[in-house]
């Protein structure tokens, strides 16, 4: 038997409305008991005083982009990076070079991620065969191979009745479909947010309705089928006030995120050229923030998730027309929701602990992002008095094309456990 001791941190664990200073007592990978002053002798004493313990983070919206393109990251290195960030759980999405639209390619991913052994990846599969739009995926074959959900993302279902009749078979299968919301004939040849940096940047801008209207779709014709819709990071006044009605009619087939980047920070960021903060829905003006961190204090919004889309360097010294869209983030995703929600006093801590562990176990039906007794013992502990500014060259992930590159963070993941093995400790690695 194994055992470890986590004494004297600041436990915060939302699934369980547990917010005090505890012990953590684990045993052969599971949480044995939680309370103050804890004397079981363990194998290993982890001091925690001065720090906040979670559940391990949970993000639904992860490229790992093996197999295929090894060169941008691996599922090795894209694990290191979510160690880092407290982040012990992911859906890796499917557009992969091929795309995991058989069962073939999640078999791949899920033994891969078994024979690694250091976070839990749980692969999504393709809507459409190579989400292209046209035919929809054997969904039940991906589903008994091990997917977790089915997605096009990266691209949008443009058919109406080939999206309707997706959402059809995915109720039968009984699996979530991840919708990413954009209207192809708005967005084409878009770069970034129409508006008036786009203006002075003499860029092709996509318009906030592409995905207003793609939402809209995606709600009604859920709504029409019944199947569990997940919305992917939602970024736009007019995707808010959609949710937000969908949510007043009590649609609890339907589910929304917001990646941290589109309440954090506005399409400013590309001035310069910048092209780390080219992405895809883009960084948008002010008022869509607001909008968001709106939806976000009233509760419309159900978690939070990094859309971490990692590049190798010369896709991202392209001029700004050509590079690639995308940004790392599993590194910074805890820290930038408590810099921008928790010390802007939007939100309390407890709220961004919920929206980055039980909410989003609940929408993939997994048992993790608590700290029950008898759960797997999939930990981060956090110090959140940390101050800290993010160099990409220090990262663990291949892709070092992070948008918040420069930026002064606070709080930081210090350690994480996984499965009752510590697994990242003070910026390394642990191999046991």
């Amino acid at each position: 038997m194994s055992s470890l001791l986590i004494k004297g941190g600041h436990v915060i664990d939302p699934a369980n409305k547990f917010d005090a200073v505890a012990d953590i007592f684990v045993e052969n990978g599971k949480i044995k008991k939680i309370a103050n002053n804890i004397s079981d002798k363990a194998d290993e004493t982890i001091d925690a005083k001065g720090l906040t313990v979670t559940p391990g983070l949970i993000d639904l919206q992860v490229h790992l982009r093996e197999p295929g393109r090894e060169d941008k990251e691996t599922l090795k290195t894209g694990s290191w990076a979510a160690l880092a960030g407290g982040i012990t759980s992911v859906v890796a999405m499917p557009n992969l070079n091929p795309v995991a639209d058989n069962q073939s390619i999640i078999e791949f991913i899920v033994n891969r991620s078994k024979e690694l052994d250091l976070i839990n990846i749980y692969p999504a599969g393709a809507t459409t065969r190579g989400q292209h739009g046209k035919m929809i995926s054997e969904m039940n074959e991906l589903k008994n191979a091990g997917a977790i959900a089915v997605t096009d993302d990266g691209v949008d279902v443009q058919d109406e009745n080939i999206l309707r009749r997706a959402l059809e078979y995915a109720k039968t299968c009984d699996i979530l479909l991840m919708s990413h919301c954009e209207t192809d004939t708005l967005t084409d040849g878009g770069v970034m947010h129409e508006g008036w940096v786009s203006t002075q940047l003499g860029l092709s801008g996509t318009p906030a309705v592409s995905e207003d209207l793609a939402v809209t779709k995606n709600i009604m014709l859920a709504n029409l089928s019944g199947a569990r819709l997940h919305l992917l990071h939602n970024s736009s006044i007019g995707a808010m006030e959609a949710i937000r009605q969908s949510k007043k009619l009590k649609q609890t087939n339907i589910t929304a995120e917001v990646s941290v980047q589109h309440f954090s920070l506005t399409d400013e960021e590309c001035f310069g050229y910048n092209t780390n903060a080219k992405m895809y829905p883009p960084l948008r003006s002010e008022d869509h923030v607001a909008a968001v961190v709106k939806a976000i204090k009233d509760g419309v919004i159900d978690c939070f998730t990094t859309d971490h889309a990692p590049h190798i360097e010369p896709d991202k010294l392209e001029p700004f027309q050509h590079a690639a869209f995308g940004s790392t983030g599993l590194e910074t995703s805890f820290a930038v929701a408590n810099t921008y929600l928790v010390e802007k006093k939007h939100v309390d801590l407890k709220t961004i602990i919920s929206k980055m562990t039980i909410e989003p176990a609940k929408i993939i039906r997994v048992n993790k992002g608590s700290l029950s007794v008898g759960a797997d013992a999939d930990i981060a502990l956090f110090d959140m008095k940390k101050e800290w500014i993010v160099d990409p060259r220090d990262s663990l992930s291949k892709g070092k094309n992070c948008v918040f590159a420069n930026k002064k963070l606070h709080g930081k993941c210090v350690q994480t456990i996984v499965g009752g093995k510590l697994k990242y400790a003070n910026g390394q690695i642990i191999h046991k």
